[in-house]
């Protein structure tokens, strides 16, 4: 018997799980519209539509029709395995077997019945948490789009939140920065509802800070991460309040106010301790070195960013992703080009482009900007001006509109200087 909404609940929930679209699911049988509209309850498949897409899914029809005459003890033996599937996915994905728990977390649909919605919501969080880890942000965001369309998701701020949060960052490692702070601006109104220092709601605003940083909006990031910092001692989580003394700083840095900036990073070091969490530790070390490097002018700048790069690549190298490896090795790059190395910056940088990382294009941008920067100061005009407009152009489409006016400033300011004779100030920014 197929009744709605219900029908159409397992459908995107098992749909989900095997990461395909709602065009994917249609094949040459239905159209993805239609797909939707029985997600969404306003279509009552006939048995023939409910058969093919149980066989689309590789699941019995049973598992999308949710027949009320389900034997209970089968219900709890069902509900078992699936508790036990999600505690091996997840034993995988501590032991570093990505692949394979991403694969079992798709696999949790097949079993899962209508009353087990919030162990599948979890299932399907973890898997978008995998695809994370994984670097492939467009099976993460499909993940986590269809995720945030379920009952529960729109039913509970606090899960709402969380979706919204999550596709928000996902938005801004894709370098899609205007949709992620209209996703992040949104999760931010989700959480009104929520204590000021809830974990979520928190959580909301330091994506919309870091969305607002990367897309040039500072006097927004500055003036939200001033409203976080007043309620930071109050958060009951000291790593949360790590991040928030972390996206403060960095605030003040962008604003021009380094000072200010490495004092809030001291008290996020204090927060995020390298024994609790080394990942977050590293991040925060390569972070504070590359803003540094870029707004601290006092003499002993250098030395304090490249004891930072030091710690955060041992840290890196044994728990650090692709992408890690690939901001670490900028950030390094910018200590070269500040130490005067033309030459190492652009092995780096070479090694940043052809590595194989998937970087976002502010992130390519950046990488192209240093390499402009490193051309200049080798006195290589021709090439500088080639990477100082491809960089810019970078930028500016990935909405980076601060950094890609900083391109063209530089670039104009090479070429009105007769090329080289821009020295090495203008080179290194």
């Amino acid at each position: 018997m197929i009744e709605q909404p219900a029908f159409g609940r397992r459908l995107r929930m098992l749909r989900v799980q095997r990461g395909l679209s709602q065009t994917e699911l249609a094949g040459d049988e239905v159209s993805a519209s239609y797909v939707s509209r029985v997600e969404s309850g306003r279509r009552s498949p006939n048995e023939l539509i409910a058969a093919f897409f149980a066989r689309s899914l590789d699941v019995p029809l049973d598992a999308l029709t949710h027949p009320a005459s389900q034997d209970g003890g089968e219900h709890r033996s069902r509900r078992l395995d699936i508790a036990g599937k999600l505690l091996e996915a997840r034993s995988l994905r501590k032991d570093g077997e990505l692949t394979v728990a991403a694969e079992l977390l798709r696999g949790i649909g097949a079993a899962a019945g209508h009353a087990d919605e919030y162990v599948l919501w979890e299932a399907t969080w973890e898997l978008a948490d995998v695809l994370r880890e994984l670097g492939d942000t467009t099976a993460e965001h499909r993940v986590l789009a269809d995720l945030a369309d379920t009952a529960l998701s729109q039913g509970t701020p606090r899960l709402a939140a969380r979706v919204a949060t999550a596709v928000a960052e996902n938005l801004r490692r894709q370098g899609r920065l205007g949709e992620a702070v209209r996703t992040a601006e949104h999760a931010v109104s989700v959480t009104g509802v929520l204590p000021p220092t809830a974990h979520e709601r928190v959580g909301t605003m330091l994506a919309l800070i870091n969305s607002y940083t990367d897309s040039g909006e500072l006097e927004n990031a500055a003036g939200l991460a001033d409203t976080l910092q007043e309620t930071a001692e109050d958060i009951p989580s000291r790593q949360l309040r790590g991040q928030v003394y972390w996206a403060a700083g960095s605030a003040r840095f962008l604003c021009g106010r380094p000072e200010d900036g490495i004092h809030l990073h001291e008290r996020a070091f204090a927060c995020l301790r390298p024994e609790v969490n080394l990942a977050a530790w590293a991040r925060l070390c390569r972070a504070s070195a590359a803003l540094r490097l870029e707004y601290d002018l006092s003499q002993d700048a250098t030395g304090h960013a490249a004891r930072l790069l030091a710690r955060a690549r041992q840290a890196l190298e044994l728990v650090g992703r692709d992408d890690d490896m690939a901001e670490l090795m900028l950030a390094e790059a910018h200590l070269a080009l500040r130490e005067g190395e033309p030459e190492r910056v652009l092995e780096l940088t070479t090694q940043v482009c052809d590595g194989g990382a998937e970087l976002p294009l502010a992130g390519l941008g950046q990488c192209q900007l240093l390499a402009a920067r490193a051309h200049a100061l080798a006195g290589n005009t021709a090439a500088a001006r080639d990477s100082y407009r491809l960089a810019a152009e970078t930028l500016d489409r990935a909405g980076a509109y601060r950094k890609s006016s900083e391109a063209w400033r530089q670039l104009s300011d090479m070429l009105a200087a007769g090329g080289p004779g821009a020295g090495p100030a203008a080179a290194t920014g």
